[in-house]
Parts: C-alpha cells; sequence; structure tokens
C-alpha cells in the first residue's frame, strides 16, 4: 500500500511540473509559485498540548489542494500568501470543508532543508455527524435535514521540510503542524473548538 501511494504521489508530482499540462498553465494564469496537496490527520485537542494525540490516536483524515504566490523574496527568506480547499472527516463529530488563506514565512536552511511559519484564516463548513429529529405538530418525529453551518477558522502552522528535485522538476516536501480553531461550535459549552491537524504536504514549484 505504501509502495503504490509513493509511486502515485512520484507520477503525480511530475505531472503538475510538466509544462504543458493543464495545472501549469492555471499556474501561469493565477501567477503561482507552486500547486500544493497535502494529505492530513485531524484530531480535537489543544495545540500543543494535545499534539501526541496526533499519531497515537484514531486517524481522522483529510485532504488539502492549492496554490502559493510570492509576495516578497530575499536571500534564503520568502514571504508568501496560499489559497486551500480541503476537506477532512471526524469520525461521530464533523466533515469539515475547509476554504482558507495563510500567509507564510519560509527560510532556507543548509541542504536545502527549510523552515516556515503561517498565519491561517478563513471559512469552514461544518456538517455535524449526528442525526437529528425533531417533533412535528402530531408528535411525531421527522429526520432534519444536515446541510451544515458556517463558521471561522483560524490558526498557526509549522513546517519543516525538504527540497528536492525529481527528474528536474523541483519539489518540497514537508510535514506542517497546524494547531487551529473553529467558532461558534457550540454557543452554550463549547465556543472554541481546538483542533491540531499533521499534514504531510508536497510543494509543486512551477518556476
Amino acid at each position: 500500500m505504501k509502495t503504490k501511494l509513493t509511486v502515485a504521489l512520484l507520477t503525480l508530482c511530475l505531472w503538475m511540473s510538466a509544462a504543458q499540462n493543464p495545472i501549469a498553465k492555471l499556474g501561469k494564469k493565477l501567477k503561482a509559485e507552486s500547486f500544493e496537496l497535502t494529505v492530513f490527520n485531524n484530531q480535537t485537542y489543544f495545540p500543543f498540548v494535545g499534539m501526541g494525540n496526533i499519531v497515537r490516536s484514531k486517524y481522522h483524515p483529510g485532504l488539502s489542494f492549492g496554490y502559493s504566490h510570492n509576495l516578497k523574496e530575499k536571500k534564503k527568506r520568502t514571504l508568501y500568501l496560499d489559497y486551500r480547499v480541503g476537506v477532512f472527516n471526524h469520525r461521530f463529530i464533523q466533515t469539515g470543508v475547509q476554504l482558507y488563506s495563510n500567509i507564510g514565512y519560509r527560510f532556507e536552511l543548509p541542504r536545502t532543508f527549510f523552515v516556515a511559519t503561517e498565519f491561517g484564516l478563513g471559512y469552514l463548513h461544518s456538517i455535524k455527524q449526528q442525526t437529528t429529529f425533531e417533533a412535528d405538530a402530531d408528535g411525531s418525529y421527522k429526520k432534519v435535514a444536515n446541510w451544515g453551518r458556517p463558521q471561522l477558522m483560524t490558526g498557526i502552522g509549522i513546517k519543516l521540510g525538504k527540497q528536492v528535485s525529481i527528474k528536474e522538476k523541483d519539489v518540497r516536501i514537508y510535514l506542517n503542524y497546524q494547531p487551529w480553531f473553529q467558532l461558534p461550535f457550540i454557543k452554550s459549552y463549547v465556543p472554541l473548538m481546538p483542533n491540531n491537524s499533521l499534514h504531510l504536504g508536497f510543494d509543486f514549484i512551477l518556476k
């Protein structure tokens, strides 16, 4: 399974980096420096305090995709802005659809390693996993349609990764620890829901 996943990701990497594919052409129109793809695990624990539960607890899968645009570049330092759409499924609690942006600062380290910090803000559409019923005028219970509800999400990201070349195409591979909050969750007793996400990310550099 791991071998198949590795092959699939490498194939995707080469395809997204190719100059003539539709994704690369879209990147030029957007003035994107890179396209990003991450797979992640999401847990509802307090930031940093619950960090270990990301690897010890059950897996609540997520996937995100977006692109990054450089705002300012200096030697070994880059200020950038990215735009992301993501989805995750936290069993028994919610399915979340994310639409958000990060402003980040990346520092290049020796041997093409890098570290980055980010601040993010955006929209979360939360669809709860529980089925809800309500009584009608006759006293019968009917299932309530669950279209989800709009919420705000905000948080930070801490990245550590390495830039590699695959058949002359540059790719950043990284881990991103992302503590974030959604609000309001349940106004009466949990107005602010803490989350922790750990992303395995791939930055397909276009330039």
